[in-house]
């Protein structure tokens, strides 16, 4: 029984030092040249498949990550069932035997991940426990957990996690889903992932491959702008101006020589009456300085908030344009461009779709039959 269980544990290790820095570190071969490898799950032992891998990285504000990894296995006959409930009686009656080798190996991946992005990390808390699913079919689950700590770099308010997985390599029937702590609010993630929870990211093998920098994850507390006193005085300074702004043009249009005596309404109707009509302003099209419109009546792009210029953009595209051409265009950041994109799509103003390794923006109103085709020939994913 320690055979299987020891299979298992080789197979989280391979999931987690197969590419990117870590395998550089350790030697191990990355994927093959198809791009596909041998079902890293199985237990060979007693032929076993793990039919389904999940690996769930919950992060918590000082940059530690609760791990899970889960191995799910069907039990569609007696020969199945059997020997899961002989690993599970197994694994109840000496869990040590079974997290210490699970353990060297996990410490060992900790430490190369720590000298690739430069950063502290330990790893501790190791167990395992078995549990009986029912869905539409029976599983068996083999649960391994563990605390990473430093997993995640903390930079004052932002979280910053995916560099320690740097090019992770996902079999089919492997997932993985990174979720922030609550309070957090989503800054920018890469790639898009295959499911949006709420407060957490999912992609799944198969459908993803990470490539360098790869996944990366960027939270920020939210509230984490300037506090409520700095709006507030803010304002005053704003409010202030105005006043005196005002107060200023009033005695410069009372003033016409000597001032006016305030109570008396003759002497102002008089003032009023001798003073020249203004002239009409000058009109937009013949390009008066200081105009807020150029030539063609657009408003000038530094009156536009930010979702007004990407939807300018996408609008002026005839309705879609690549993510990364906004980037480009409005020399914003990847992770200012994807939160505003985000808060577009939840408003239901804008929508995108993977095309190959590009996310694409477009309008709700775009041209449907134009966008399905291009979704099919690319093999993309509308992600509405």
């Amino acid at each position: 029984m320690n055979v299987r269980v020891g299979v298992t544990v080789a197979v989280v290790a391979a999931l987690l030092v197969s590419v990117g820095p870590i395998a550089a570190a350790t030697g191990a071969s990355p994927v093959d040249s198809d791009h596909t490898r041998a079902s890293p799950f199985a237990l060979q032992q007693d032929q076993i498949d793990a039919d389904e891998v999940r690996m769930n990285v919950a992060l918590r504000p000082n940059g530690t990550a609760e791990w899970t990894i889960e191995f799910w296995m069907r039990l569609d006959d007696n020969e199945s069932t059997a020997a899961f409930e002989s690993l599970r009686d197994d694994i109840r009656d000496d869990p040590a035997n079974h997290t210490q080798t699970f353990a060297d190996r996990m410490r060992d991946t900790v430490s190369t991940a720590s000298n690739a992005t430069g950063r502290k990390m330990a790893a501790d808390g190791f167990a395992v426990e078995t549990d009986r699913q029912s869905f539409a079919r029976e599983y068996g689950v083999v649960r391994y957990t563990f605390r990473w700590r430093g997993f995640a770099a903390v930079e004052g308010d932002e979280l910053r996690a995916g560099d320690a997985l740097e090019g992770l390599y996902l079999d089919d029937g492997t997932r993985l889903l990174i979720a922030w702590p609550e309070g957090y609010e989503r800054a920018s993630v890469a790639p898009e992932p295959d499911e949006e929870r709420d407060g957490a990211v999912l992609w799944r093998g198969g459908q993803t491959d990470f490539v360098s920098g790869e996944p990366r994850v960027v939270v920020t507390a939210a509230g984490s702008g300037p506090p409520a006193a700095v709006f507030a005085a803010i304002a005053a300074a704003v409010l202030g101006g105005a006043a005196g702004w005002w107060y200023y043009t009033r005695r410069t249009e009372r003033s016409d020589g000597e001032e006016a005596d305030p109570g008396s309404a003759s002497d102002s109707e008089s003032t009023r009456s001798d003073r020249p009509e203004p002239e009409s302003p000058p009109s937009t099209t013949a390009g008066a300085e200081g105009s807020d419109a150029d030539a063609t009546g657009a408003p000038d792009p530094e009156l536009l908030s930010n979702e007004e210029q990407v939807l300018r953009l996408v609008r002026e595209r005839g309705g879609r344009m690549k993510q990364q051409a906004v980037v480009d265009e409005l020399d914003w950041t990847d992770a200012k461009t994807s939160k505003v994109v985000s808060g577009l799509r939840e408003e239901g103003r804008l929508e995108s779709f993977r095309l190959g390794r590009e996310n694409v923006l477009s309008l709700p109103d775009a041209d449907e039959d134009l966008v399905a085709d291009t979704c099919a020939d690319a093999g993309s994913e509308r992600t509405e």
